[in-house]
């Protein structure tokens, strides 16, 4: 019995050595407590029959205690190498998904393939009911997250932008991952779920402002400036502390159709080399900075209009346009580049 649950002992009854087996203990375990269900006097008949389902409970119960401890010591051996940050470079630029992070869809899945081996089709184990599998699980799963902020923080890490990428992209691809695996999983990491999701969002809209601030300095730099001066002096005064010559020199200088058109280009190569792959985040983080984008030129349409009586072109529309078809034109070029067969994307310094 102890072989068939992968529970290590230095002999079975067979006097051979039987090496422990965590995933063999994990899905004994969840059978097992399956099983104690069908050993519950419902009918309360008492006697002899009350205390032969107790014993049977009592014997589950004691090698459930075996294959639980079996896996909790290698649930708590992994958790040692995912605080080891596996394979994160030190200034954690295109750190990609964390190994650890994206070995956990996989071992889910191998984990429900074992339990549903000899069921029903529509058969799914419940986990979140099963109090020994679900904390553990669950307390895998923050050590991933604290491995990801623990890699975000540290000194070496780049803060301009690489320690949210790293946060957005991992925690983004946690929330998928598990999404993806059914409403059980979904309820089982919901607390995870909802931490990693407001990570996402935060990272996201740190690293969205830090790409427009850089490649629209001058601009962000302008309406910045007449902003605060308008909350002080009111729309009329305005042109005195900025004069109007030097904002429309600024605009024509910085915000011609030509120049966006490269400006957003330069944005969308940039978040490409930034975002890997895998983590399948780009047309996420795309949209969202169109949309951030459209915002941001919005509320410098209507400074502009009010402060100088001056329409900016290209408009907040013009500007999602191009930017849309910036995305689009990648994506062309990529499905060339793919069906080509070229040699492999080298990424270069932004």
């Amino acid at each position: 019995m102890n072989r068939i649950c992968g529970i290590a002992s230095s002999e079975d009854a067979e006097g051979k050595k039987v090496k422990g087996d965590a995933m063999l203990s994990l899905v004994a375990s969840i059978h097992l407590n399956e099983a104690m269900d069908g050993y519950i006097d419902r009918n309360k008949k008492g006697g002899d029959h009350s205390l032969s389902l107790a014993y049977v409970r009592a014997t589950i119960l004691d090698l459930r205690k075996k294959v639980d401890k079996q896996w909790v010591i290698w649930v708590e051996d992994q958790i040692k190498w995912i605080r080891t940050n596996p394979g994160v470079p030190p200034n954690g630029k295109r750190a990609g998904i964390f190994a650890s992070i994206a070995r956990l869809p996989s071992f889910l899945d191998h984990v429900l393939i074992c339990c549903k081996a000899g069921r029903p089709k529509d058969y799914t184990p419940n986990l979140a009911k099963i109090k020994v599998v679900s904390y553990y699980l669950q307390k895998m799963a923050s050590a991933l997250f604290a491995s990801l902020n623990e890699c975000a923080e540290r000194e070496t890490t780049d803060q301009q932008y690489a320690a949210n990428v790293m946060r957005m992209e991992n925690s983004y691809f946690f929330t998928q991952g598990i999404k993806q695996r059914g409403i059980e999983l979904t309820t089982l990491f919901q607390k995870q779920i909802t931490g990693a999701s407001v990570i996402c969002k935060q990272s996201t809209d740190a690293y969205l402002g830090w790409m427009i601030k850089r490649e629209f300095k001058a601009m962000h730099s302008l309406f910045s400036n007449i902003s605060r001066i308008r909350k002080d002096v009111g729309d009329a005064d305005v042109p005195i502390h900025v004069p109007r010559a030097q904002f429309v020199r600024t605009l024509q200088k910085e915000s011609s159709k030509e120049i966006m058109k490269e400006k957003i280009g330069v944005v969308y190569a940039r978040m490409e080399k930034h975002l890997s792959e895998s983590g399948g985040l780009l047309p996420v983080a795309w949209k969202a900075l169109v949309k951030v984008l459209y915002e941001w030129f919005g509320r410098w349409e209507k400074l502009s209009t009010s402060c100088y009586k001056f329409i900016l072109e290209p408009s907040a529309i013009d500007v999602v346009r191009i930017a849309k078809a910036a995305s689009g034109s990648a994506a062309s070029s990529g499905k060339r580049i793919i069906e080509g067969r070229p040699e492999k994307h080298k990424y270069v310094s932004i």
